[in-house]
Parts: structure tokens; C-alpha cells; sequence
């Protein structure tokens, strides 16, 4: 059912359990790595940045201009929940950030931190909102 190889048809195997028929998936998760049945990460690479664009919106309703959580919270907050979510298996994907469509979305999720942490416009770019909260960009 899982193989690099291009079937010559299209195999849809039915399975039951307890006479119900269980449903196929396209992907599978298994210690924390999402596969597809091609075995490239895509399905893994969406997972996280939507998980870590979903907790920003989150954040980003106590963390306006004038008022709510401090830049040094904000920088804890990023360090401790964001970038171990992004950090998890990268060593398996590395190789697919040398894609400039993949290395793009997790420049974005850096870029909408460090927009919080550092309270500036949007239209600020990538590496001056590096070099204004002092955190390293995360592709180089």
C-alpha cells in the first residue's frame, strides 16, 4: 500500500474491522513524521506551519502595539513553543527547504513572530525584523 513506485492502477484496497469498512487515508502519522504514501514530506511540512500560524493568531490577540505581553515574553513564548515545532525532524526535510516555495512558508512564521516581538509594520522586512529583536533567522 506504501511505495515509490507508480502503480500501474489505481489500488483501493477495502479493509474491514468489526464488518465496518475502515476509510484510506492519504497520509499516516507516525512518531510525530507525517507520510504520504509517496513518502515525501509534503503532508509533514503543512502540519507544523499551520500548527504554528494558528498559535501566532493566538498570540497575536494579546500582543498588540500599545498594550499586552512584553517583547521578552513574546521572545519566550517563540523560543519554547513556536521554534520546537518547526525544529522537530528537520534534519529529514532540510533537504526539500532548498526549494525556495518550502523555505518560504517557515521565513513566514519567523516574519509574523518577530512582527509581534518587535511591535513594527508589516511591511517591514525579513532581516531588519531579525536584526531589531536579535533573533537569528532561521534559514540562512
Amino acid at each position: 500500500m506504501i511505495t515509490l513506485r507508480r502503480p500501474k492502477t489505481k489500488r483501493d484496497y477495502k479493509i474491514y474491522l468489526y464488518n465496518k469498512q475502515l476509510r484510506q487515508e492519504n497520509a499516516i502519522k507516525y512518531l510525530g513524521i507525517i507520510n504520504n504514501r509517496r513518502f515525501n514530506f509534503n503532508a509533514h511540512k503543512e502540519y507544523p506551519t499551520g500548527k504554528c500560524i494558528r498559535l501566532i493568531h493566538a498570540l497575536s490577540k494579546s500582543a498588540k502595539v500599545n498594550w499586552g505581553l512584553r517583547h521578552n515574553v513574546l521572545r519566550i513564548i517563540y523560543s519554547g513553543a513556536i521554534l520546537p515545532i518547526l525544529s522537530y525532524v528537520a534534519l529529514v526535510w532540510k533537504e526539500s527547504l532548498q526549494r525556495n516555495c518550502n523555505a518560504s512558508k517557515v521565513k513566514r512564521i519567523q516574519r509574523l513572530v518577530n512582527i509581534k516581538i518587535a511591535k513594527v509594520y508589516r511591511t517591514t522586512s525579513h532581516e531588519a525584523l531579525c536584526v531589531l529583536t536579535g533573533i537569528p533567522p532561521i534559514l540562512i
